[in-house]
């Protein structure tokens, strides 16, 4: 029971959670889950072939974000991401990727044996990757007549948003559909935070409900219009390949609940969230030494916070000592992600443990390169280069050599690296700085990465 118990212990501990789910793990209205816990019995419908309880779900869904449709998902964003790209793109097709993206669309790429030809989107303040803008992607599809998808990821993870509805218009005079990865986005549309990607012309939003809403962990779901360019029945197909047989009715009755919730309570409580981060941002921006990321276009439930002389990991542990739990670290800055259900008790200790933080700042130098300021150059297509023969070889030896795998900084999960791309001494000197920062890298074993055998 030692899970079970490591997850009671947060209750007494009490960090705050300036992280996700978006339901900050507030008390809401739930039975006791094993007196629910059900498979597909009569009467209770079926998540892949919804016509009772779980369609009437699905259209309360879509008609929250004013689509036409919704594909409820008790994977996470990652099924839906899988059942877009597989319902956009055939075999072997082309893809334009936003090099941002996560890494679960380099899954799909890959699965799909896709040549993908990427847009690298603008380095911003301490390294974080900017908006991919309209004018790029028409150049690139100008260049690449045989892509068959775009897929690029609005709002980012640090809260960057891209003009989704000029990039659906460069992408449909050519022909081809956009997918949207707006997992970080499921609050877009509500009072007081712009709008979803489904209203910019997209023709497949994903939303994970559970990252900025009030809904359990590896909840989200596929927002999808009538006059979308990715059919129902394909989406219908790839999701009855990616989403579980055995969906849980748990996770489902989530949803419902955070519908529910948002129906009754919605406008209120995102006026009074919205006015209470307004307020927090204010005070924060008013500390000496802090910096909050922001851009032109921008969805600010994201805090993105620097201190002057710290990396992200030392504001990140600094947070801790005071009770607050980041949702992450990266080399120069932390994320906290704020949500309708965040309280004033909660912002108030955030601004009182930076405020502390900030009178105690070191006299150095404190940034440098990101993680993301390298355009890797692309040897091999994606999907053949996951399939070829690899080896493991030491990180301080792979300069010059061809990448057999993916190599990543989690979270936020954005790939330095990946299949079919090169080594640089640049890439090298990277993943040892992450892993020094104390980051989590993921595709590494023992000081070795993955390397196409030839």
């Amino acid at each position: 029971m030692e899970l079970l118990e490591k997850l009671k212990q947060l209750r007494q501990d009490d960090p705050y959670p300036m992280h996700m789910p978006g339901h900050k793990r507030a008390s809401m209205a739930f039975p006791d889950v094993y007196d629910i816990d059900i498979t597909e019995i009569q009467g209770y419908d079926n998540l892949h072939d919804p016509r009772g309880i779980i369609k009437n779900l699905s259209d309360e869904v879509a008609e929250m974000y004013g689509a036409d449709e919704a594909y409820l998902s008790v994977g996470g964003a990652t099924d839906m991401i899988l059942t877009a790209v597989f319902a956009a793109a055939g075999p072997g097709q082309r893809l334009l990727i936003a090099r941002n993206s996560h890494k679960s669309v380099y899954h799909a790429a890959i699965l799909r044996n896709a040549d993908a030809v990427y847009a690298f989107p603008d380095i911003k303040e301490f390294g974080i990757p900017g908006e991919i803008t309209r004018e790029q992607i028409a150049g690139i599809l100008d260049e690449e007549p045989a892509a068959r998808a775009c897929v690029i990821t609005s709002p980012t993870y640090e809260g960057v948003i891209s003009d989704v509805a000029g990039i659906a218009e460069a992408c449909h005079e050519h022909g081809i559909p956009l997918i949207v990865d707006a997992a970080h986005g499921a609050h877009l549309g509500f009072t007081g935070f712009g709008t979803n990607p489904i209203q910019q012309q997209a023709d497949a939003v994903i939303v994970s409900l559970h990252k900025t809403l009030p809904s359990l962990t590896q909840t989200a779901c596929l927002l999808r219009n009538s006059d979308s360019l990715i059919s129902a029945e394909r989406i219908r197909k790839y999701f009855d390949y990616f989403e579980t047989s055995s969906p849980s009715y748990i996770l489902m009755a989530g949803i419902d609940n955070c519908v529910t919730l948002l129906q009754q309570e919605g406008r209120a409580r995102f006026a009074a969230y919205r006015s209470a981060l307004s307020e927090l941002r204010e005070g924060i921006a008013q500390i000496p030494g802090l910096t909050l990321f922001h851009t032109d276009n921008y969805d600010d439930s994201k805090l993105v916070i620097h201190l002057a002389g710290r990396s992200g990991t030392e504001l990140a542990e600094i947070l801790r000592a005071g009770g607050i739990e980041p949702e992450m670290a990266s080399l120069y800055y932390v994320i906290c992600m704020t949500s309708v259900m965040d309280t004033q008790e909660g912002f108030d200790r955030m601004l009182d443990v930076l405020r502390q933080a900030a009178g105690d700042m070191p006299d150095k130098e404190d940034t440098g390169h990101g993680l993301y300021e390298i355009m890797p150059v692309k040897k091999d297509n994606i999907g053949i280069a996951e399939f070829s023969q690899v080896e493991m070889t030491p990180v301080e030896n792979a300069a010059g050599q061809e990448c057999g795998g993916i190599i990543t900084v989690y979270p936020p999960g954005i790939p330095l690296i990946v299949p079919g791309e090169a080594y640089t001494d640049r890439i090298v000197a990277i993943i040892r700085t992450a892993e020094q920062q104390g980051l989590y890298v993921e595709g590494i074993s023992d000081g070795r990465v993955p390397v196409i055998f030839s």
